[in-house]
């Protein structure tokens, strides 16, 4: 039987993770389903997992970045539905049945996100919203009016294949994870595709649960930043975005005990992220032709 939908699991170095998400993938309650790995040309064992569970594996000759990943996978795609998660993540049993089943009504959905409980660290940066929503909700960080929204994240969303055929695939000029994604959202949201927010499409994100994992996550955000701006210029409407979502932090959090955390780890993101975001500058306008390292 010819499968229904499509699901596209970008993988860079992910051997330690993998494995989780393709095993919720095999125990997915919808059947007939494609699923195609790419290895974003790997230097550990990200290829020998993939190829443990699923024969449609690709693997990139020479990195592309999660956009570029993304990219190959899409075109391989023998359906029009299709699914996105990402390799640190681990997908409810339903998940695949939910996506579809919001598919033969919408263009495209973005699904809810969750982070498992780990310690007090993680816990806490859970409770900051990100990515997806995370244990803080999709609806305190990002807008959604009359169950539509204007943003997806990676780790879980669904769409039409057409939509890309449309409007042109995720820009693989953005070296960084985290920024691309807002970026086509923002594309496709001007040409008037209607983005369904679904709680019921559930993905598990592994937790971050040390100060400098979160560290390092920061200032890839913030370089990531930088060639947000450099695409789209203007950024007054997400700028205000981020100050009501740092108002939402505090006032779900307020009478948690992780607050005492949250409020610190609030502010030193945001100084993480501006220094992102002027050693990227400083970077590129010192080099014209300057070439990531992906």
């Amino acid at each position: 039987m010819k499968p229904k939908i499509t699901i596209i699991v970008p993988a860079y170095n992910a051997g330690k993770t993998l494995d989780k998400t393709l095993k919720s993938l095999k125990n997915q309650s919808l059947k007939h389903f494609e699923v195609i790995v790419v290895d974003d040309n790997s230097t550990d064992n990200t290829i020998d997992v993939a190829k443990r569970f699923f024969r449609n594996v690709i693997k990139n000759k020479g990195r592309k970045g999660p956009a570029g990943a993304r990219n190959t996978g899409i075109k391989r795609a023998k359906t029009e539905k299709l699914a996105f998660i990402d390799s640190d993540c681990f997908a409810d049993k339903d998940w695949i049945k939910n996506i579809y089943k919001e598919l033969e009504k919408e263009d495209a959905v973005m699904g809810n996100v969750k982070i498992p409980k780990s310690n007090y660290i993680g816990n806490s940066i859970s409770l900051l919203g990100f990515p997806g929503g995370g244990n803080l909700g999709f609806e305190m960080v990002w807008k959604v009016k009359n169950g539509y929204t204007d943003h997806i994240t990676s780790c879980n969303f669904g769409i039409k294949k057409s939509i890309f055929k449309k409007y042109g695939f995720f820009d693989d000029t953005f070296p960084y994870a985290g920024s691309e994604d807002p970026e086509f959202s923002i594309k496709i949201y001007k040409k008037g595709v209607k983005i369904k927010y679904s709680e019921k499409p559930l993905v598990y994100h592994m937790p971050r649960d040390s100060l400098s994992s979160f560290i390092k996550w920061q200032i890839t955000r913030g370089k990531g930043n930088f060639h947000f701006k450099r695409k789209v210029g203007k950024v007054w409407d997400l700028v205000r975005l981020r100050m009501w979502y740092a108002v939402n932090v505090i006032t779900y959090n307020f009478f948690r005990k992780e607050i005492f955390l949250i409020v610190p780890l609030l502010f030193l993101s945001f100084i993480l992220q501006q220094y992102g975001y002027i050693i990227e500058k400083i970077n590129y306008e010192n080099k014209p032709k300057y070439q990531y390292s992906l």
